[in-house]
């Protein structure tokens, strides 16, 4: 009678270890895949922070660009913080104007003023508003204007340098001895994002321009 040939199947050890070796591979693959999707993230948000900074700073520097130099000049800002970090505030009489409306027409000088508040919803973040009004405006009309223009930031600064080359956390309205309004000579915006996701400092965008007339 002849025999069956003979057939060899896998062991228990030998299957375990090919599951052991499927595992690992699956483990890596995951670990890769995780890891690039964080990375992914990670630049869109840095690339968010960095568009809603350029929009802020152009705005800002826009705005300082067409500061109204002459009679009526108004150029004031007040160094302020929230929870401890700065929030300043500046306000400054200007011919630049946003249309926001088509049946918006405004005459004479125009009031742009940034102010800041901490977020509703998030103590840790706060809000930069712009507002534009007639140079006679109240703070209520200032209040009820206001856009938000840039959200999620950590701090809000204005420094001023002035023709001494000194440097000051707030201005206040001067006048030179011959009786004009005088300038800093040069000013620093510093908005930093709350985008940190431990107890470090957030990303920092610095930009300076210096003012027309300053030092007059």
């Amino acid at each position: 009678m002849q025999r069956p040939p003979h057939t060899h199947g896998f062991t228990l050890l030998e299957l375990l270890i090919a599951i052991s070796i499927f595992g690992m591979v699956i483990g890596v693959a995951y670990s890769s895949y995780n890891a690039s999707f964080s990375i992914i993230s990670t630049a869109g948000e840095s690339t968010k922070i960095y568009a809603k900074a350029q929009r802020a700073m152009e705005r800002i520097m826009g705005d300082l660009e067409s500061l109204h130099i002459g009679k009526d000049l108004l150029f004031q800002g007040s160094s302020q913080n929230i929870s401890g970090n700065r929030a300043d505030t500046l306000r400054f009489t200007s011919t630049s104007f946003v249309r926001l409306h088509p049946d918006e027409n405004p005459h004479g000088l125009l009031l742009i003023s940034y102010t800041v508040e901490e977020a509703p919803d998030d103590t840790q973040s706060l809000l930069l508003y712009r507002s534009q009004t007639t140079a006679e405006a109240d703070d209520e009309a200032i209040e009820d204007s206001r856009l938000l223009l840039c959200d999620n930031l950590q701090e809000v600064g204005f420094s001023y340098l002035d023709k001494d080359g000194e440097e000051r956390e707030a201005w206040e309205d001067e006048e030179g001895d011959d009786g004009t309004m005088v300038l800093p000579s040069l000013i620093t915006i510093h908005l930093r994002f709350n985008d940190s996701s431990n107890d470090e400092p957030g990303t920092l965008f610095t930009s300076a321009l210096t003012l027309p007339m300053a030092g007059m």
